[in-house]
């Protein structure tokens, strides 16, 4: 045999794991897809209620509602989606939330049929004794659903995240970048076209509003019976079943001890501020008045439209770029949602107030795939992916709900400045977590190496 030839048994074991490699991506892209779309479909769903909840139910039962389901989400995110995330696993805890979010729907519909006057507008003005104590028991089950849901979603993706990233030999920067536009994508786009239906089935096909609610809760239902059927490896929680619960309670709370934990948090209080003040200030003070009330379910799906296109454009970007400009870009559409607000009177802007729904787009094309890729690559691994996505819904979720006190109590300057405040910070927290990540792999390889930080 020549010199410098290799052995073709050599030859035939390099193309078999290289086949084995491919084999496993395909598998590992085939399981994130099926993930997303039932994750999108059940979604959006269930979330597009929540839009019309002040309206299809009376005031009152449907702010209570509201601030029950994102109580409920606070609490259960912080304190039960890790030990609940333990027990069930990734792919049965997401089974179970969607199941969950489901019934919240199916109980909405039944507190929206349960009016029994509404005004020359359509607004419910009186409910039956059924209506309030169905939106209620509705928000409770939806909120515990969404607090362990995104949980397992985060998991999923990082897992997913990582063994691509094994089995193509790339770098989880990379990865996660291409994960999060697809799934941003899927999400967003499902979401804009549920929303769009809605429009549609109302003022066209001429349904009644819980008759709509009523086709989503089974819309949400089948996506989580087919996640269930189709999704692999659903496994249990048999294996850590003995470890103690009261550890894995305080897991979420254990990433507070990093301080890359607390500088990345400022994208995903931005955009919880940023909601708020869009579905709580714009759209009651600026776009209602500047066009109708009646464009603000085509103002939602604008958003939801643009956002899914931006997510591909943004991750494909990203890899260029980085993260960072991409964040930054995210920061600056979440300041304007707010500082346009006070420029000159929007109401008299006609359709160009759409542009506070634009810059919602934008910015939460950012906040969901690039903030999420940035907090499965700084926290990667089964150990810490769970705790921290359970922390991204805990802070998220209480700058909404901090959002909507201070709107209901009259306070809404205050908010304000907390989401310019918030916005102004993203970049800068960002950059410092970087540098501390760079230094924190550079005393990792010294340790390696033997040599004393």
């Amino acid at each position: 045999m020549a010199e410098g030839v290799c052995p073709p048994a050599a030859d035939n074991v390099a193309v078999r794991s290289a086949q084995q490699d491919a084999r496993k991506a395909r598998r590992h892209r085939r399981e994130f897809l099926i993930m997303s779309i039932a994750f999108a479909v059940n979604h959006a769903a269930v979330t597009t209620p929540i839009l019309y909840a002040s309206s299809v139910l009376t005031s009152t039962a449907g702010l209570s509602g509201n601030a029950v389901l994102y109580g409920a989400t606070l609490v259960v995110s912080l304190l039960f989606a890790n030990p609940l995330f333990s027990l069930l696993g990734s792919n049965i805890g997401l089974s179970v939330s969607m199941v969950c979010y489901a019934a919240y729907v199916f109980l909405f519909s039944v507190a929206a049929a349960a009016c029994v006057q509404t005004d020359a507008h359509g607004v419910c003005t009186e409910g039956s004794l059924v209506q309030f104590p169905a939106a209620i028991v509705g928000a409770t089950i939806g909120g515990c659903g969404a607090g362990l849901l995104w949980t397992c979603q985060g998991a999923i993706f990082a897992s997913s995240a990582q063994r691509l990233a094994e089995a193509e030999h790339k770098g989880m920067g990379a990865t996660t970048a291409e994960l999060a536009k697809t799934f941003g994508a899927i999400f967003l786009g499902f979401e804009a076209g549920v929303r769009l239906l809605t429009t549609v089935l109302r003022e066209y096909a001429k349904l009644s509003y819980s008759d709509i609610f009523y086709m989503y809760s089974s819309l949400a239902l089948l996506s989580a019976l087919a996640f269930m059927a189709t999704a692999t490896n659903l496994q249990s929680g048999a294996a850590v079943l003995n470890a103690e619960l009261f550890s894995k309670i305080l897991a979420a709370g254990k990433l507070w001890r990093d301080p890359k934990f607390w500088l990345l948090q400022f994208t995903n209080i931005t955009f919880g501020l940023a909601a708020a003040w869009l579905a709580g200030y714009v759209g009651e003070n600026i776009l209602s008045k500047a066009v109708s009330s009646g464009v603000i379910g085509f103002a939602s799906a604008l958003t939801s439209a643009l956002a899914a296109v931006l997510c591909q454009v943004l991750g494909t970007v990203s890899q260029t770029t980085g993260k960072g400009p991409i964040l930054m870009l995210g920061a600056v559409c979440f300041a304007l949602l707010g500082a346009l607000s006070k420029v000159g009177d929007p109401t008299e802007w006609g359709w160009g107030a759409l542009v506070f729904y634009a810059c919602m787009g934008v910015g939460r094309a950012v906040y969901e795939s690039t903030n999420r890729a940035i907090f499965a690559e700084y926290f990667p691994g089964p150990d810490r992916s769970p705790g921290v996505f359970a922390n991204v819904m805990v802070f998220t979720t209480g700058a909404t709900s901090v959002a909507f006190v201070l709107d209901a109590t009259g306070r809404a300057g205050v908010e304000l400045h907390l989401l310019l405040l918030c916005a102004a910070l993203t970049s800068p927290g960002f950059l410092l977590a970087a540098v501390l990540a760079r230094r924190g792999e550079a005393q990792e390889l010294l340790a390696a190496d033997g040599i004393p930080p």
